[in-house]
């Protein structure tokens, strides 16, 4: 009886000892240095009435290096970096990344490098303007038809976007009309299609109705859209 006693004391004393040094291996691996590279959205604060026309990265990634624990507590709670420029009136700003725009770094944790070291921001005001509507016509009429009329209705829609990209606008196009073996006349509502990456925006309708006409060649005759 005092054997098992013994045992399972003796067992017992085995399994703390594992645990301890178990514990005790977690948090040695935990505090051992490594590197991280973590990415920290920027999110410029505009003027009102005006956009970024350039292209600027969405984040910036910085290595750091200190103990895994500190490392992933920092990824969770840093915030974004947000440059205010709603006081500026230049068009054109240089903006430094630097480590201090992560603030206090837990103990032990310091910033290796970061990429970009620095960032161009281009600003435009924004504006509205009426463009003409030229639609994707796609496709060829029915052997002997040719064309001969394209309508939109409306022929031109409200575009909003940075002003020096407006006054440049001469149109825009559609999503695709096809006229494929059409033979007498074609009409259909399509998608007006606008560069979001220039940051353009339709501001009103979405949508415009287009209609085709053909006629047919006669023999002999020259098809005057024919070079």
């Amino acid at each position: 009886m005092k054997w098992n006693l013994h045992f399972s004391e003796s067992l017992a004393l085995k399994a703390v000892s594992i645990l301890l040094g178990l514990i005790l291996w977690i948090t040695i691996l935990s505090l051992k240095a490594e590197e991280k590279k973590i990415r920290v959205p920027l999110q410029p604060l505009l003027p009102a009435g005006t956009q970024v026309i350039n292209n600027i990265p969405n984040s910036i990634e910085f290595t750091l290096s200190g103990p895994r624990v500190w490392l992933n507590e920092l990824e969770k709670r840093v915030q974004p970096i947000q440059p205010d420029l709603r006081k500026t009136r230049d068009t054109t700003i240089g903006f430094s990344i630097s480590e201090d725009l992560l603030g206090e770094l837990p103990l032990g944790v310091k910033v290796i490098n970061y990429y970009p070291t620095q960032i161009l921001i281009r600003l435009d005001e924004m504006g509205e303007k009426y463009i003409r509507v030229k639609p994707n016509i796609a496709g060829k009429p029915a052997l002997g038809y040719e064309v001969v009329d394209i309508r939109t209705f409306p022929n031109k829609v409200a575009v909003s976007g940075p002003l020096s990209v407006l006054e440049s606008l001469e149109a825009i196009g559609t999503e695709e009309f096809s006229v494929d073996n059409l033979k007498g006349s074609k009409e259909a509502k399509v998608k007006v299609e606008v560069e979001e990456q220039k940051g353009l925006k339709l501001s009103r309708e979405e949508e415009v109705r287009v209609r085709v006409s053909t006629k047919k060649v006669e023999l002999g005759e020259k098809s005057e859209s024919a070079p």
